[in-house]
């Protein structure tokens, strides 16, 4: 009787054990649905620095130096990049008696002096960190082979004080202008954003939480992160093509 039951157990043992291994190997084999940030299409590794978060959304609850720390991790996942540590930046700046960045020149003289080839301006011009969470965000780069010329009667986030986007139009002649740029409002009261929500959060896990992935929805540091994601992986995307690089999804083999 009891070899009977643990010949039972032991096919039982075995079944269970290659379940387990077909859906570990199925899981591997599924495509990930997130948009992971696009490879640095650059014929080098590029190394960035990371100014800090300017807040222009009015929401005085914002810690800049917190936001500027999570959009440094997000852009440390971008393969080809190297990012300047925040600290590192932050002494410069202190060195160089200068609270905030306030024109492109001053950008690009803190680039060179952190030894990074180009630096990521982020402002936040939205923020409602309540459910359901929305977030507006402008982003440039600067840097690489241009060296500033002449001033911009503009910040370098080229924006006004206000959640609009940014009215800065890049001319490959005006060297001083952002290599690239991006803005947009992340609001999850939107379908498209929250479907980006959900594919992200199902990437970076939430199995543990009884929200789900709607987790991201409730927690700030999660949502900022999602954003930055985002952002970044467009931002990325248009490099490619400003530098003449075909978009990742139409490489074959991708």
């Amino acid at each position: 009787m009891m070899c009977h039951t643990s010949g039972h157990l032991h096919k039982l043992l075995a079944a269970i054990a290659l379940a387990s291994a077909l859906a570990v190997g199925g899981c591997a084999k599924e495509p990930v649905l997130v948009r992971k940030p696009d490879k640095a299409p650059y014929d080098r590794p590029v190394t960035l620095a990371v100014a800090p978060v300017v807040n222009y959304s009015g929401n005085e609850n914002i810690d800049t130096l917190k936001v500027t720390d999570l959009l440094f991790s997000e852009l440390q996942q971008v393969p080809g990049i190297v990012v300047v540590p925040v600290n590192r930046v932050l002494a410069q700046m202190v060195q160089d008696r200068m609270p905030t960045l306030e024109t492109p020149e001053q950008a690009m003289a803190l680039t060179k002096k952190v030894g990074a080839d180009g630096i990521v301006v982020a402002a936040i011009t939205e923020y409602n960190p309540y459910y359901p969470p929305i977030v507006g965000l402008a982003l440039q780069l600067y840097g690489f082979d241009a060296p500033p010329v002449g001033r911009l009667a503009v910040d370098p986030v080229g924006m006004e004080r206000a959640a609009s986007p940014m009215q800065i139009t890049i001319d490959p002649e005006q060297p001083q202008l952002p290599k690239n740029q991006l803005s947009r409002i992340y609001n999850s009261r939107d379908h498209e954003v929250l479907q980006e929500v959900e594919d992200f959060a199902d990437c970076r896990g939430t199995a543990q939480s009884p929200y789900g992935w709607r987790l991201y929805l409730r927690s700030q540091e999660m949502y900022l992160r999602f954003v930055f994601h985002e952002a970044l992986t467009e931002l990325f995307a248009k490099e490619r093509l400003r530098v003449g690089q075909p978009p990742l999804s139409d490489r074959k083999g991708v």
